[in-house]
């Protein structure tokens, strides 16, 4: 039984004692401050340097929004204003972090400074990137001087001049020779400054970042900061950081049993050589002037992102680019078990009102594939090769046009080119497995004639449908047309039985990996009981012995994605790389490390935003449906028993665990504003303390209802 103590006060470790030497790229900043209420100070992980008065300011204002990005409707950056000649010297803001793994860093910054009555008076901006030494970079920004950079502890140098009341975008790329490049652009000039190298010699790794003013107290102004964005290496090795040894990739690719990954090539990771903190995602998010008129209500067209990445050396052509982009999402997946990815295709791009897109999201699947080959010629693809929306006009005017149809797809170029391609994925009799998402849109029969006219072409090939809760009686004619079958399945935790409907009508069942759904297209969600839905995903399959799974989705963010991505982390792709270990070897695997994870929404549902609509909540299961929970989750991974501790405010929730997965959760009270704080004991003593990277808000622009996660870390040094 588990006993629930309520205690108060709490205990948080400094430094980065029992974390690990790995790093990791989750806790770096990314923040445009358009999600929070004007007029006051971003809440944590940011912390206010200073304290404020009548005549000192620090707060969110939508003066201070950034034309690099030009949110209209909920934009708004830190603004500083300093009327004092007494006061406001180092005031400023404050991010802390874990270390970031060895490898390219990014730090880009949209800033502007006032006009200074007196030219030599006025506000100085300094932005400070240092380790626990205080080692590092040092970009000082003023009228007068203009934007210079360097070590704190080597020669300035002055990379720009700095026009008042111009925005400016700062940007460092820091490189793994010990030197960082430095450039500035402006609203007034279309042209980058002439990049400066800085000499940063042995400084980092790099866990605070600071923006503040300098020059003393007598100088007055004020200057706006916003879209703060740091990148890092997000393919590095997270084996300190799991609760198990991880086994090899020869252990697990022997197992009969696969596991795969949807790949949405619509939103790929977005890696390049362009400035992350201009990309789409950083433009569009949380950005209702930049939502699709279907999105709206929700103020954004996502929810989340995946993990920015720091910018690629210039030079590159724009294919060698995304073979570049796409090599690193292989290698993600392979490091966490995975055996593929199944990506889209379309067949007759002509067919769609937009078929430049089409085209490029073919050319982004084709380079998965290539990817694949580069890297490691053991991972393979299904292609999932879409009919379109009508015939082509090739079948159109056929008699029996739905005939022609199947065999002008059997023959399309796009399908001979992925069937045949050497990363295909092809089973032990030589043939290549395709697949196509609602495969119920089209018969039985209409499959098995694509099948058929495939193999007339020369190449063998086998069918995988790709269904959304079809019934046993529906899903039977696809017997004669499939060798294996999955399903989407539902997006809550409750009882589902696709194995045993599937198992007497296919050869592979596949089953689905879910960690959650939340749809700002309707505005919609499923209630996913933070890490229950993914955790009984995949017991289901484990106990249920499925053949397969698939990750369903990695990468599309419209719905639900567990790539490594903002607002989740990492937690979903390690704990899947946990269970897949368990899948495929057929034992659960030691925990050898203590890991915490916590899972919780930015704010309680009863929350009225103060634009947008309140989403609804989306029921399976009729009379085992789930209502929507307002909780926050400990999931703990314990290598002996323990005491879980939860504070919210001032006091703590307390549970004893036993060695093993336990998953301990407490209400998420309403209209609070507070941050999390997680904890494991042992015989008195603390082991593991750390407070969550995700405040719980009162008050919203617009709702969020996706299930937030993150590692629970010691608290970074400030």
């Amino acid at each position: 039984m588990r006993s629930t103590i309520f205690s108060i006060g709490f205990c948080i470790i400094c430094g980065m004692s029992g974390f690990g030497s790995a790093g990791s790229v989750e806790q770096l900043p990314v923040d445009r401050f358009d999600e929070y209420i004007s007029g006051t100070f971003p809440p944590h992980p940011w912390q206010m340097l200073g304290t404020v008065n009548a005549a000192v300011t620090l707060t969110l204002e939508s003066s201070g929004e950034s034309p690099f990005i030009s949110n209209h409707v909920t934009g708004k950056g830190l603004v500083f204003t300093d009327k004092s000649t007494n006061d406001g010297d180092n005031q400023g803001a404050a991010y802390a972090f874990i270390p970031p793994p060895p490898g390219d860093l990014f730090l880009g910054f949209d800033m502007v400074i006032s006009a200074a009555a007196k030219r030599d008076n006025g506000c100085i901006l300094v932005c400070e990137l240092t380790d626990d030494s205080g080692r590092g970079i040092v970009i000082r920004m003023d009228e007068t001087g203009g934007v210079t950079a360097g070590a704190n502890n080597k020669a300035i140098k002055r990379i720009a001049p700095l026009h008042p009341g111009v925005w400016h975008r700062v940007t460092v790329r820091f490189l793994s020779n010990g030197k960082a490049v430095v450039t500035v652009t402006n609203t007034l000039e279309t042209r980058v400054h002439h990049p400066e190298i800085i000499e940063l010699g042995d400084a980092g790794p790099y866990q605070r970042l600071r923006f503040y003013s300098d020059g003393g107290a007598a100088r007055t102004g004020s200057w706006s900061l916003d879209n703060v964005l740091m990148a890092g290496k997000v393919d590095a090795p997270r084996d300190e950081l799991l609760p198990m040894k991880k086994a090899s990739v020869e252990t697990l690719r022997r197992s009969p049993k696969k596991v795969i990954a949807y790949y949405y090539e619509i939103y790929t990771s977005k890696y390049t050589d362009e400035d992350p903190g201009l990309i789409y995602y950083s433009r569009t998010l949380f950005n209702p002037a930049a939502s699709p008129a279907d999105r709206k209500k929700a103020g954004t067209e996502l929810l989340f992102r995946p993990m920015p990445r720091p910018q690629m050396a210039p030079g590159m052509s724009k294919d060698d680019v995304l073979l570049r982009a796409m090599e690193e999402e292989v290698r993600l997946a392979i490091n966490a078990g995975i055996d593929g990815f199944l990506t889209d295709l379309f067949a007759f791009p002509e067919s769609y009102p937009n078929p430049a897109s089409i085209n490029e999201f073919n050319r982004r699947s084709f380079a998965l594939f290539d990817a694949a080959g580069r890297v490691d010629p053991g991972f393979k693809i299904i292609p999932a090769v879409y009919a379109g929306g009508k015939p082509p006009v090739s079948a159109a005017s056929n008699a029996d046009s739905n005939r022609a149809w199947a065999s002008a797809y059997a023959q399309s170029p796009v399908v001979r080119k992925a069937l045949t391609h050497p990363q295909a994925w092809r089973d032990d009799r030589g043939r290549t497995l395709f697949s196509c998402w609602g495969t119920e849109r089209r018969s039985a029969a209409w499959w098995k004639d694509v099948c058929d006219d495939i193999t007339g072409t020369g190449i063998a090939n086998t069918f995988m449908a790709q269904v959304n809760g079809l019934s046993a009686e529906r899903l039977a004619p696809y017997t004669n047309a499939a060798s294996a079958m999955a399903d989407w399945g539902i997006r809550t935790p409750i009882e589902y039985r696709w194995i045993e409907r599937a198992r007497p009508l296919t050869k592979t069942v596949v089953s689905p990996v879910v960690m959650q759904d939340v749809r700002t297209r309707e505005c919609i969600y499923w209630e996913a009981c933070g890490s229950d839905l993914l955790r009984r995903k995949w017991r289901t399959a484990i106990e249920k012995d499925a053949d397969w799974t698939m990750i369903s989705t990695w990468s599309d963010y419209t719905e639900q994605a567990q790539a490594p991505s903002t607002a989740i982390g990492f937690v979903p792709y390690d704990i899947s790389t946990y269970y897949t270990y368990w899948f495929k070897t057929g034992t659960q695997p030691p925990i050898i490390h203590d890991t915490l994870y916590y899972f919780h929404r930015k704010h309680h549902t009863d929350v009225d935003p103060g634009r947008g609509i309140r989403w609804r909540l989306i029921k399976e299961g009729g009379s085992n449906s789930i209502d929507t929970r307002n909780e926050i989750e400990l999931l703990a991974f314990l290598k002996e028993p323990g005491e879980l501790g939860i504070t919210i405010d001032a006091g703590t929730f307390r549970t004893n665990a036993p060695a093993g997965i336990t998953s301990f959760k407490v209400p998420l009270p309403s209209g609070k504003q507070f941050t999390p704080v997680f904890s494991l004991r042992r015989r008195g003593a603390t082991v593991i303390s750390g407070r969550g990277r995700y405040t719980v808000l009162d008050a919203v622009e617009y709702p969020n209802y996706l299930y937030h996660a993150g590692m629970v870390t010691p608290e970074p040094l400030r």
